[in-house]
């Protein structure tokens, strides 16, 4: 798994942020214990939660 670049979570929809965050949750269980990918996994899941709260002033969020 890659981790997600913020341009990326910029341009995706509120609908495919949440696609994502599921598809990574279901992913989470069959990843190995420190592995490159489960820490790509955290990251992921981290910005697209903060993607998905909102924006933050200067910044771009989530388009409807």
């Amino acid at each position: 798994m890659r981790v997600l670049t913020p341009y990326e979570l910029a341009t995706m929809t509120r609908p495919e942020l949440e696609a994502a965050l599921r598809r990574i949750a279901q992913e989470l269980p069959t990843l190995a214990e420190d592995s490159p990918d489960l820490r790509a996994a955290h990251v992921n899941q981290q910005a697209i939660r903060r993607a998905l709260a909102g924006p933050r002033p200067g910044s771009f969020g989530p388009r409807p």
